[in-house]
């Protein structure tokens, strides 16, 4: 198990702002990616292991996908609010496949911030108990 310092869990916004700005969640300080998409294996600061299981991102990076682009999309057109024209669809889908790639490692990074509170609140970043020895 992972050691964590004992210091509190930081508050949802800061960990979200945090991750937004591709830092560590847990001390804010380091850069999480060596390149664009390439995920540093631990914090250089408080050794903060991102991913200890490889595939722990892809849910919550689907819960930002589907709450900030294709669910008020959806809303807006099923209501009537939205009726667009053609040329508008297609500017609209080219726009925002582009936002969906550029903004790819802040969204990547408020997944792995959501990721880390969980792990935090679970108890699997807790400090290992110590073990009794028998004698």
């Amino acid at each position: 198990m992972q050691t964590l310092n004992r210091e509190p869990c930081p508050p949802l916004k800061t960990l979200l702002w945090r991750g937004l700005r591709c830092r560590c969640p847990q001390c804010g300080q380091s850069a999480m990616y060596q390149r664009w998409m390439k995920l540093h294996e631990r914090c250089r600061v408080c050794d903060l292991q991102y991913l200890p299981n490889q595939g722990d991102l892809w849910g919550p990076l689907l819960f930002f996908d589907r709450i900030l682009f294709i669910i008020p999309v959806i809303v807006l057109a099923y209501f009537g609010l939205w009726n667009p024209d053609r040329a508008f669809i297609t500017y609209f889908a080219l726009l925002a496949i582009v936002i969906l790639v550029v903004t790819l490692p802040n969204r990547n990074g408020m997944s792995l911030a959501l990721d880390y509170l969980i792990r935090r609140n679970s108890g699997d970043l807790c400090e290992p108990e110590p073990e009794d020895e028998a004698e």
